[in-house]
Parts: C-alpha cells; structure tokens; sequence
C-alpha cells in the first residue's frame, strides 16, 4: 500500500485512519445489512431445501487455478485462501476454501453469488463483456512491480533509466515528465496501464520479466476471469462479506447463516464491480471517498436508506476515520445515510455518468494525490466527480458543492 502524506500530524491522522479502514472497509453484515431480499432463482429459500448451481470439484493441477497468491486480491481480510488449490467451479464462479469445511459451504456461496450477478451487472448499469474487458488479468502486485520498473530502475550499464528510455511502450510521455513530482508519475504511468490492452500489458510485463529474470514471477498472480469467492471462516454473522478485486470475501454458511445472505451478497457484488472497473491497482487504498462506495452499494441493492437527510453530513466521510467521528461506530446509522446521499446521484446522474465516473478514477484525469485521508477526498475522486455528477436542473455538481450544500440540495430534489 502506498501513502502519500503531508506532515507529521497527517501521518498519524492516517495511520489511525487506515488502522480503522482494516476492519471496515467494503465489510457488510450486522445491522448494516437491513431490510431483505427473497426474489431469487431458486424461490427465495436460502435453507437446506435450497436448489444448488451445478458445478464440480477440483484441485488445482496448475498456477493459474490456484487461488491468488497476492493478498491484493483479497481486499483487507487475511487473506487465507491466498494459494489454495480446492474449489468449486460453476458457470460464472469460482468458490475456494479449506477442504476440511463441508461440500455445501461451497455450493451454497456458488449459488449465492450467481443468483445475484446479473442483477448486480444491471444495477451498474455495465454488462459482463465491459466487466471482462475492465478486470485486470494481473493481480496488483505484478502490476505495482512493473510500474515501479517503468518509474524507475538502473539499466544493465548502471544508467538510472525509466519509460522514457524504453522504446514502443506507446506511452504519451506529458510534457515536464522530468521536473514532475513522484506522486504525479505515478498517477501518470497507473493510469496508462489501466488503459491499455492485455496483450500490451503481456508486453510490458515481458519487459520487466527481462529485467527482473525470475520465470517464476507471475505464478499466482492472475485473476481468474470468472468471479473467486474466498470462504473465510474468521468472518461471522456481523462480518460476513467483504467485496474484493477476486470478487468476494464470505462466511462458509457452516460458520453463520444469514436470512438476507443473497442481499449481502449482491452488495458485495457492486464493490466487487466498483473495485474491478475504478481502483483494479491500488484495491486497499482509501481512492473513493467512503461515502460513495458504501452509498452506492447499499442504495442499488436496495437496503434500508435514511427516511431524512437532516442531521448528518455523510458526504463528508471520506475514509472510516471521518465515520467513526461522524456516526460513533454506528455502521448500520452510517450506511443509511451513505445511502440516502447516493440517492441524489442515482436521481440526478445516469448510470453511464457514474460509469463514466468511475472510469476516470481508474485513469487518474490529470494525475495528482492517488489515495485521500480524513476529511480530504483524493485528487483522483474530486476531480472524476465534478466532471460527471449533475444537480436537479442538470448543472455541474461538484463534491465542494455537495458537501456544503448538502441539506439544501437533498430538500430539493
């Protein structure tokens, strides 16, 4: 994880911020999770008498259908499917966990999540061949590695060289390359990468395999192109799903059981679509303010939203330090809120706008401040969100706007 900070005071404001982040971040269950959802392919019983997906069992027989091996795909949890070799396969998922749990953890969180897919693609409004097209085949620490190579490394003559010195990247070098700052180069060469092709990804990597000369480099670090549930038997009823790059974090329903699990589960879904298609590099830094992406999930997946906006600013949440003061740890408060601010955007913006939004978080605009902290949106964020989020008469709405205005603004709607 990368940070990038200003001040001593600002270190330690985020360092508690992030400490905070671990445990909450894109993890929904407790009373977060409200309200319910029986309309399913399988008649609404998510108990014993439920109809399972078909699928098989395997055993990983090579690297790339191995789980993972870069805790990056997993989010902020453990990590502890991280190389794992048992899973089941269905149609769209690809579910991995302990074979010591029950053979019914497994279809049970299969028949979840492809029950809930092509909702949660709708509710975004992205179809699965942009969702493929979005999806990193690379996992974010080959791809950190490689841009760190492209930023800088010392060349076999003992030249310190960067992009510029590589011929046929295709990358547009910005005027003052030289004189800009660490964090703009950054920005600038992540936002390439997220543009590019596969197979001028394949290239680069290439490049860097060249450099680096160990074939065994990429072993584990590919994504699998359907959907990777990870069961975690450390989650429970009040933590029991996390979204992810791979796709979802879940509680095996032999450890919790929950009555609106495939409601939680397409709320998973819409992180897992917010991560693939905004912040496939950077998963665990705070890039999107906190707000936005708990208020988008739980509005779309339609649980509980504030009945009023009077009294709370949740748009001013940015990481889950700005949370714990606003709402005092009350998630299930907090996500009603997030919620309801969400709702201005849903009535106002298209879903190609948020899209749209999304996609020029994931390609950085023009560069600057990569992750944001308390009370302060990153640079990548505000400037996505002022370029494509509207107000009632369809005038620009920019996140200044929003925060300070934000009572008035929800009252007119």
């Amino acid at each position: 994880m990368s940070l990038y900070l200003k001040g001593n005071t600002m270190n330690k404001m985020k360092e508690l911020s992030l400490l905070l982040l671990t445990s909450t971040l894109f993890s929904c269950g407790g009373s977060s999770d409200s309200s319910s959802d029986n309309n399913n392919n399988n008649g609404g019983n998510t108990g014993s008498g439920m109809t399972y997906v078909a699928g098989d069992f395997k055993t990983a027989s090579s690297t790339d259908e191995y789980a993972p091996s870069d805790i990056g795909a997993y989010g902020l949890s453990s990590g502890v499917c991280m190389g794992e070799s048992y899973y089941f396969e269905s149609a769209n998922i690809l579910v991995y966990g302990s074979s010591s749990l029950p053979e019914v953890d497994f279809k049970y969180a299969a028949t979840l999540v492809e029950n809930k897919l092509n909702e949660a693609f709708d509710l975004m409004g992205i179809t699965r061949a942009e969702f493929d097209e979005y999806r990193p085949q690379y996992t974010p620490q080959v791809a950190m590695n490689v841009l760190r190579f492209l930023d800088y490394h010392r060349s076999a003559d003992g030249v310190d060289s960067d992009i510029t010195d590589i011929p046929n990247t295709g990358f547009d070098i910005p005027d003052g390359w030289e004189s800009m700052s660490g964090i703009d180069k950054e920005s600038a060469l992540n936002g390439y990468w997220n543009t590019i092709s596969d197979s001028k990804q394949v290239e680069l990597v290439n490049i860097y395999l060249e450099y680096d000369q160990r074939p065994d480099f990429l072993d584990g670090n590919k994504l699998p192109s359907k959907i990777g549930v990870c069961l975690d038997s450390s989650m429970n009823e009040s933590l029991y799903g996390q979204g992810t790059l791979l796709g979802m974090n879940l509680a095996p329903k032999s450890v919790a059981d929950r009555s609106d699990a495939q409601q939680v589960v397409l709320h998973e879904l819409i992180h897992a679509i917010q991560i693939n298609v905004s912040t496939p590099i950077d998963t665990t830094e705070p890039v999107n303010d906190l707000w936005f992406m708990e208020g988008q999930a739980t509005f779309l997946a339609g649980q509980t939203v504030a009945s009023s906006a009077s009294g709370y600013y949740p748009v001013s949440v940015v990481d889950s330090y700005d949370a714990g003061n606003l709402f005092q740890g009350d998630d299930g408060l907090a996500y009603t809120h997030y919620a309801k601010a969400y709702s201005y955007l849903n009535a106002h913006s298209t879903k190609e706008q948020i899209k749209t939004f999304l996609l020029a978080v994931r390609t950085y605009g023009n560069g600057g401040e990569n992750g944001g902290y308390s009370g302060v949106s990153s640079d990548r964020f505000t400037e996505a969100f002022n370029a494509n989020m509207k107000k009632t008469d369809d005038s620009q709405l920019t996140i200044k706007d929003f925060r300070t205005n934000y009572h008035s603004l929800m009252s007119n709607q």
